[in-house]
């Protein structure tokens, strides 16, 4: 719980420490984004049109989303009625409750989402790309999961129940507050609601882990329709940690050799007008996962495929061959530090988003701290050694997508 200067109102999340990483079982993949939907389906209490109409009547915002890690619960509300949304969030963690009709409306909802996703290039190409770039580990999936199972959620009644009990109990679940409240008070009113809560005794399930990979991965996706041209190139990188300076030399890499302000995008979008859109944000994973740099081309840049991968090979093949130079490395850093300091406290929202995140991660709130400490430890040499060691072309996998008539 933070206090901010946010008089009347208090952003809210709770995040749940499970996602489609934790979606094991052979024709189940898609239950932790299917329970983000169920989850506003009512309780034993309260009903799930009940339920919303509780957050209507007290003018609070009230969403989820869901990721490969994590499922997370976020809203903003006024300081008067946070007991009120406190004791409703409590009430759908410990007591959630619906039936095989409200489960087969939901499902219905989730195929309409996973066919209007289907239809997004993006969406294809990371859907190519995690099954490329991943042969064991769930990461092989998107958050969406198979569509051949997506059509069977129908049919899951019996079978989510049990993904609920494992994932959605107290030791894998944190309630973040930002804003105007009394801390005393409100931890007094968290206890109340939630200390009622158990964990259930549940089986531990261990995710696979992935081989390493020893070639350069290669797919194509084709659409069927005139589209832009997609390129991404992704390597094998380690989980996020604060535990050495990995991650933030990553984080650092990735805005130096491919930002706004790098000569990479000084020459091929603004100079030669290839590109049209590029994105290579750090991976941020629990597991060794993706860092991926893609680019949307423009038409100019329709004849020169071959030039652009060739030229981010480039650019990793100076990562690896020689250090930067601490002028650019320390600009880098301080910018990285301002637009970071910046968006988590633009809002109490943002600044619980960016603690439910990181303490998912890393369960104490000393997190953000270590990132900005671990920021100021990265040097020239050390990201020339990250990328010796982990921007390897054995560990990378390239996908193209493109249109029909091109």
């Amino acid at each position: 719980m933070v206090n901010y200067p946010s008089p009347g109102a208090v952003a809210y999340q709770l995040p749940v420490h499970a996602g489609s990483r934790n979606e094991i079982e052979k024709g189940k993949t898609g239950f932790a984004h299917f329970f983000e939907h169920l989850m506003f389906r009512g309780t034993k209490n309260l009903s799930g049109k009940e339920f919303g109409n509780l957050y209507a009547r007290l003018g609070c915002e009230n969403n989820a989303w869901t990721a490969s890690d994590m499922t997370d619960y976020h809203g903003e509300v006024a300081t008067a009625y946070l007991p009120q949304i406190l004791a409703a969030e409590a009430d759908r963690f410990a007591n959630l409750s619906f039936d095989e009709k409200a489960l087969k409306d939901e499902a219905g909802a989730v195929l309409g989402e996973y066919n209007k996703d289907i239809a997004q290039p993006e969406f294809m190409l990371e859907e190519t790309l995690l099954a490329a770039a991943f042969k064991q580990h769930p990461y092989g999936h998107t958050t969406m999961g198979y569509r051949e199972d997506v059509l069977k959620f129908t049919e899951r009644y019996k079978d989510v129940w049990p993904f609920f009990r494992r994932y959605y109990r107290p030791s894998n679940v944190a309630v973040v507050l930002v804003g105007d409240f009394d801390f005393e008070k409100t931890l007094s009113v968290i206890r109340e609601k939630f200390g009622g809560w158990k964990d259930p005794e549940v089986e531990e399930v261990k995710i696979p882990q992935e081989p390493t990979q020893t070639e350069a991965r290669n797919a194509k996706v084709i659409l069927k329709k005139p589209t832009q041209t997609r390129l991404v190139v992704a390597f094998k990188t380690p989980a996020f940690s604060t535990k050495n300076i990995d991650s933030m030399t990553l984080a650092v890499l990735a805005e130096m050799t491919f930002s706004t302000t790098s000569e990479f995008q000084k020459t091929y979008r603004f100079g030669k007008k290839w590109l049209d859109a590029i994105d290579a944000g750090p991976n941020e994973s629990f597991d060794p996962g993706l860092w991926s740099i893609s680019v949307r081309l423009a038409e100019a840049g329709e004849k020169h495929r071959a030039e652009i991968l060739k030229a981010i090979d480039q650019e990793i093949e100076k990562l690896r061959s020689q250090p930067p130079k601490p002028a650019r490395l320390n600009a880098t850093k301080k910018r990285f530090r301002n637009a970071a300091l910046t968006s988590w406290f633009s809002s109490p929202e943002a600044l619980a988003g960016r603690i439910a995140w990181y303490t998912t991660h890393e369960s104490d709130l000393g997190v953000l701290d270590r990132i900005f400490d671990r920021l100021d430890q990265v040097t020239p040499l050390g990201v020339q050694t990250y990328a010796k060691k982990h921007l390897l072309a054995s560990a990378k996998t390239t996908v193209s997508l493109e249109g029909s008539g091109k």
